[in-house]
């Protein structure tokens, strides 16, 4: 064998070599990124964000009780009017007529009534006589009948004229009311804001049949009318203190308070995976110097608690883990997985430990059951901590016991607290942009 073939198998057999000491030698343990914020005590308001829409208070659909063509129309979209003033005037003229005929009517059955009055006293009188002569015995039995007869006829006639001039009025009043319905008048002071019809269009007035000619609503009164999950509105009381946001003043804040919170549910997608329940709860808005119009688009903030002193963390400190995942053996394990392992290793150690039980969380107890934690940092390694948490607001979490003032507490990034951090894992804490380790560093160009 030449000398430059014996070469070139050493250096083949030490790369060999090298190659089989980096990858089965002892590796570098792998350190996890965090950042921490330490536990303070302040002010914190429980609140839950609603969105919905503007609306008046007060606001009437104004709509026509008989049909026919409109001939006045005195307003337009955005007038004031004032309670009792002209709105619309349907066209009269049947109904004048009507009425007409209706009044010609009810003359007709007086004038009936006073004959069969006259009727009646005249047969009132001869039955009088006829009785007299009869005790006189002067004229015959028959001849009294037919004269109590006629006097009973009479009083039917006059009892049957009572009641048609009864109808004959009824009637009338109806067709009088009739005619004063094509007068439209405002029943309350307020806005229009929302014509729906035009000069000589035709209304369809009725009881069963709600044709709406405009809408007056009272705009010195504005609500909002929101949806609140079915896990929300137990927290909600009346009177709660609310801050309102609306789509067309952003950054304004108008304040306001829980007014009404329904008692039913609204459900959708019943039946569904994606069926959901909210409950529909009104806020009433303070008088303000914006201006505010029908089905504008807000956001509203009701503070449902608040604690002017408590112990707080940033909301994403809190995460869940089982208990076994925290106990005293459940570290042990994770810092000694905390080193990178070769795949038969891996295998190995899958093996020995066996498949894991799938666990329903819907029906999980004991071991199983998830418990809020949060992690904390002592000489480089992760150690979580139960806690008992209580008041949230957006950013921040009450923590009513397991955690201690200005003590450091893992508050990101939020997939490694979510997912990767176990309790004993090696952490390092750094920065989120630069990854190094100390406060946040200006990125070097």
């Amino acid at each position: 064998m030449s000398v430059k073939k014996i070469i070139i198998s050493v250096l083949l057999v030490g790369a060999l070599a090298a190659v089989l000491v980096v990858n089965l030698g002892p590796k570098e343990k792998v350190k996890i990124l965090v950042q921490t914020e330490k536990a303070k005590r302040e002010p914190i308001t429980q609140v839950v964000t609603a969105s919905g829409k503007i609306r008046p208070e007060t606001q009437v659909k104004v709509s026509a009780d008989v049909g026919g063509y409109i001939r006045k129309l005195t307003v337009k979209d955005g007038d004031h009017v004032e309670m009792g003033s002209l709105l619309v005037e349907v066209d009269q003229q049947i109904y004048r007529a009507r009425f007409k005929q209706t009044q010609a009517a009810e003359k007709t059955a007086e004038a009936q009534l006073a004959l069969s009055g006259a009727s009646l006293q005249k047969a009132t009188g001869e039955a009088r006589r006829v009785k007299g002569l009869y005790k006189k015995a002067l004229i015959s039995a028959a001849a009294l009948e037919q004269a109590q007869a006629d006097l009973a006829m009479a009083q039917a006639q006059v009892d049957a004229s009572k009641g048609q001039l009864m109808q004959a009025s009824a009637t009338l009043d109806g067709a009088r009311k009739d005619l004063a319905k094509c007068t439209i008048t405002a029943p309350m002071s307020g806005v229009v804001i929302d014509l729906m019809k035009e000069l000589g269009e035709r209304v369809s007035g009725g009881d069963f049949r709600e044709d709406i000619i405009l809408t007056l609503a009272d705009l010195s009164s504005m609500e909002v009318e929101v949806e609140v999950g079915e896990r929300d509105v137990v927290l909600i009381s009346e009177k709660d203190h609310t801050e309102i946001e609306v789509d067309a003043y952003p950054g304004k804040i108008i304040g306001g308070y829980v007014k009404e919170i329904a008692n039913a549910g609204i459900t959708r997608n019943q039946w569904t995976e994606s069926e959901v329940t909210n409950f529909r709860v009104v806020i009433q808005v303070d008088e303000s110097e914006f201006t505010l119009r029908p089905q504008m688009s807000a956001t509203v903030k009701i503070e449902t608690a608040h604690k002017d002193d408590s112990l707080t963390v940033p909301i994403q400190s809190v995460t869940l883990r089982r208990p076994s995942e925290i106990s005293a053996k459940g570290e042990a394990k994770n810092r000694q997985g905390s080193r990178k392992e070769s795949a038969g290793e891996v295998a190995a150690r899958s093996k020995a430990d066996g498949p894991k039980p799938k666990v329903d969380p819907q029906t999980a107890t004991g071991e199983h059951l998830p418990v809020e934690v949060v992690f904390i940092v002592e000489n480089g390694v992760a150690h979580a901590k139960k806690v008992k948490t209580g008041l949230s607001s957006d950013t921040r979490i009450e923590i009513l016991d397991g955690v201690s003032l200005e003590e450091e507490v893992v508050s990101g990034p939020y997939r490694v607290l979510s997912k990767d951090l176990k309790n004993g894992s090696e952490v390092r804490v750094g920065s989120p942009e630069t990854g190094k380790t100390g406060g946040r560093q200006r990125r070097e160009k």
